[in-house]
């Protein structure tokens, strides 16, 4: 539950609307972020590809929180970006731990170091020649 309510807080402190969508096509890490940021931009719903409950091997109470944690990736991938639009290499993962560790209750810190390993294990989801709507 504390993962949830912190993508919660993080998309409220950011502007992000987002909803799991069960057709949209799997990207790339660096495409998902880029998509964030445009919806952000155009105000519009940033859409979370179902297949990212699978991303992590971690385990939840409840599933859906998968979608919450994924959000706070695709959202650190963002913020780690480039000024050109770029991704920038190795900062993902202290950007989104940053973010944890001030909004996880102190109770819930005893799984951040499950977390940060997971983030730095994840394998992006590779390129695809989907088209970008």
């Amino acid at each position: 539950m504390a993962i949830t309510e912190a993508a919660t807080t993080l998309a409220s402190m950011f502007d992000i609307t987002w909803r799991v969508a069960d057709n949209e096509p799997g990207h790339n890490m660096v495409t998902l972020a880029g998509r964030l940021v445009e919806a952000r931009r155009d105000g519009s719903t940033f859409l979370m590809p179902e297949q990212a409950r699978g991303w992590f091997d971690l385990s939840f109470d409840i599933p859906d929180t998968a979608y919450a944690l994924a959000l706070v990736l695709v959202w650190s991938f963002a913020a780690a970006g480039t000024p050109a639009g770029g991704a920038a290499t190795g900062n993902r993962v202290p950007i989104a731990m940053w973010h944890l560790r001030h909004l996880l209750p102190r109770s819930a810190h005893r799984a951040l170091a499950d977390i940060e390993d997971a983030f730095a294990q994840f394998d992006p989801p590779a390129h695809t020649n989907a088209a970008v709507r």
